[in-house]
């Protein structure tokens, strides 16, 4: 496929990573600034500037840095990018940190598996245990819903014996579902769903990807709670997108692959897993040490401007340094790690006529998924995984932390009183909600915290259980992303994400380009996912090193880099497919009277 890297997956060459951190002078020089840089012990031409600092930048980082290059990187902001941990400013007192707040969540599903392998390569504190020894499994997943209705929940692990009463409630909130969803329309779903699965890759990129999820599923022909269920949830609530413009493909690979991680196939081993304390202590200040020992140079605070290109190839950076000064970067190789919104304002008139195909990212769409996180007074465990409010116009998924950080809240975190933190992201910024009748970017931080809460509550506490009582609530924090520029009433994002529309594969770039000192990595660049997550930034930056690996002319291993999942059941099915697209057939199963 086009993603692919050109060495090849099988293609493993010699190792040369070399002495860690090798000294040397002028890695990266900067104009008016007399500097002193590590350097690789290969010499000239392994100088590598890597603009950005999430999980994208950090990846590349990592990969280079062992196979013998040096490497500088730039950030704007923090380390970690929307993977980071953002504390609470000053919200800690008697010698505890401030209260960890985030962008959202980590969850790594299954199906993951390019990101688990980084993990299990960053040593944690002596050595002896690595990142990925701190991911903890949860138990599955909480369909919470609004009107009375009992809440559905759906475990792959159990950490604790089910109790009679809550096999009851499993039972009456299944009839229930059962009750609400035809089963007709369930029947047509799981039809749909296994044409997509046999559908040939010819298929799935010349007529799914230009069909959107909703008219794929004809959610318009179907009932309000299938499209909850099947058309919001799976897409809104997932990764921000809309269902009647999401691509039909990206949606169905995503779809898919949780299928077949919860059936077992294809996965790690478990349907979901999430990290044993804040994202910076549990991951990225162990991989940012780390980094920093094999020699890596980190800049933060400065800010990506523009790219200079001579004779071809990306001659320097154009930066804004900490204190707003213009310094120029000047490096062998560049691998631009920064998300779409802000990679595509560096593609001035010289590059986007050298590399004529980056220009197509200007048609590449965002939209908002912000996290808010409220501080309790008691623990709050709702269910050991996720709760994805169905009901909920926010389109609203939820995590209790305390259930999977080992430490004591209350005695590392705030003033003392803190024992959990519900950490909750927002995917639809756009829709009116319940109790200002607003949508989220047009209210205030107390009012999107005060209607956050009402719709959990319509969900959680419908039944008659008290979940989240007013007295439990300490405090909240909302991602600083969320900005009130100029003192107005219409909020803004700093950090949106990217979505997957009809027919925005063509868009997409990959992690090559026609400049050949230019690589691309983040989950924009066409990966096996195509939408916005962790495992696709760290799929693509292994795919980007793998070229720059190329064209050094390095015989350095190549990344690990691995294509999605299949089911080998359907290899025969889909080549039966490939023959009826080529004759202008549709699938076998995609026929009126079915």
């Amino acid at each position: 496929m086009t993603n692919q890297p050109s060495r090849g997956e099988a293609t493993r060459r010699r190792f040369i990573a070399g002495a860690a951190g090798a000294i040397g002078a002028g890695a990266v020089t900067f104009s008016g600034v007399n500097t002193q840089r590590a350097r690789a012990a290969t010499g000239n031409g392994r100088r590598v500037a890597v603009l950005g600092a999430g999980v994208a930048g950090l990846t590349a980082a990592q990969e280079l840095i062992e196979r013998g290059f040096s490497v500088d990187v730039y950030e704007r902001k923090e380390l970690g990018g929307k993977s980071r941990s953002i504390p609470v400013p000053n919200s800690g007192s008697g010698g505890r940190a401030d209260l960890p707040g985030e962008h959202g969540f980590r969850y790594v599903p299954g199906f993951y598996h390019h990101l688990p392998e980084t993990m299990a390569r960053i040593p944690v504190g002596d050595g002896s245990e690595t990142v990925h020894d701190h991911l903890v499994p949860l138990d599955g997943v909480l369909y919470s819903r609004a009107g009375h209705r009992e809440d559905l929940s759906f475990k792959s692990n159990y950490s604790e014996p089910v109790t009679l009463e809550e096999f009851q409630r499993f039972l009456t909130a299944l009839f229930q579902q059962f009750e609400a969803l035809p089963g007709d329309e369930l029947t047509f779903f799981v039809r749909q769903l296994a044409i997509f699965a046999t559908s040939c890759d010819a298929r799935r990129f010349g007529q799914w990807e230009y069909t959107s999820w909703r008219k794929f599923i004809r959610a318009d022909q179907m009932s309000d709670e299938y499209n909850k269920i099947l058309s919001d949830g799976m897409t809104t609530h997932l990764v921000a997108s809309r269902p009647d413009i999401a691509s039909a493909r990206a949606t169905g690979v995503l779809s898919e692959l949780y299928f077949y991680s919860l059936a077992g196939r294809g996965s790690t081993g478990y349907m979901g897993r999430s990290l044993d304390g804040p994202s910076n202590e549990a991951w990225i200040n162990p991989w940012v040490s780390y980094l920093r020992r094999r020699g890596v140079n980190f800049h933060v605070g400065w800010t990506v401007q523009d790219l200079t290109l001579r004779n071809g190839r990306i001659a320097a950076a154009q930066v804004l340094d900490p204190q707003q000064q213009a310094q120029q970067v000047e490096a062998d190789w560049f691998v631009c790690a920064l998300p779409v919104e802000r990679a595509r304002k560096l593609w001035n008139t010289d590059i986007r006529n050298a590399a004529p195909a980056l220009a197509k990212m200007d048609g590449l769409r965002t939209e908002w998924m912000n996290g808010i996180q409220f501080y309790l007074d008691r623990p709050t465990p709702i269910i050991r995984g996720f709760v994805d409010y169905l009901d909920s116009p926010w389109a609203l998924v939820s995590i209790s932390q305390a259930q999977t950080w080992d430490r004591d809240m209350s005695a590392t975190y705030g003033d003392g009183t803190v024992q959990d933190v519900l950490s909750v992201n927002i995917a639809n910024f756009d829709k009116p909600g319940i109790l200002y009748g607003k949508p989220a970017r047009e209210c205030s931080p107390s009012e999107i915290a005060e209607e956050t809460l009402a719709q959990m509550r319509a969900a959680l506490e419908d039944t008659g259980r008290t979940v989240l009582p007013e007295s439990s609530i300490r405090s909240y924090h909302l991602d600083p992303a969320i900005t009130y520029p100029n003192g107005g009433t219409t909020a803004a994002n700093d950090e949106s994400l990217i979505v997957s529309n009809v027919g925005s594969w063509d868009l997409r770039p990959t992690h090559n380009t026609a400049i050949p000192n230019l690589f691309l990595a983040s989950d924009y660049v066409r990966d096996n996912l195509s939408c916005a997550t962790m495992e696709g930034a760290n799929e693509t930056a292994k795919r980007a090193v793998n070229s720059l690996l190329e064209a050094a002319g390095s015989d350095a291993d190549a990344c690990h880099v691995q294509p999605a999942y299949e089911m080998p059941e359907f290899r025969l099915l889909k080549k039966a497919d490939e023959w009826r697209y080529k004759l202008g057939l549709p699938h076998v199963l995609d026929v009126p009277w079915l």
